[in-house]
């Protein structure tokens, strides 16, 4: 089981249509382990990638992308590649070209210990 929780820590959509992707939760945005937006949500009722798409020209709503997000995310937003016409796709975050390795899949593992480890202590240092 421990294996599809790091397959987990490591994937990202890759942006095509922007269908099916859910913005708020997905891991879509290619930044550290999180790879979701850090801007609140705050009762915003657009939920998919989709929905930042001028579906006129097939590219970012430059506009609507920069309302919405804090400036850090529409930054990286912005400059990720749509891929109007073709499917989202799932790819390995912690390779340039998208591709899985155990020895990548080892040092996520690790981290993933480590940070857990940490948040325990600081917790325990809390009470």
């Amino acid at each position: 089981m421990r294996g599809l929780e790091v397959m987990k820590l490591g994937v990202i959509w890759r942006i095509g249509d922007g269908r099916n992707i859910k913005m708020w939760s997905d891991p879509w945005i290619p930044r550290g382990i999180l790879r979701r937006p850090i801007t609140p949500r705050r009762g915003n009722v657009l939920t998919n990638v989709a929905d930042l798409i001028d579906p006129v020209t097939g590219s970012w709503d430059v506009e609507l992308v920069r309302d919405i997000f804090w400036e850090e995310d529409a930054e990286i937003i912005l400059a990720l590649s749509v891929h109007e016409g073709r499917d989202n796709f799932l790819a390995w975050h912690y390779d340039d070209h998208g591709l899985f390795s155990v020895k990548s899949a080892s040092k996520i593992y690790r981290d993933d210990l480590l940070r857990k480890k940490d948040k325990g202590s600081a917790q325990g240092q809390a009470h």
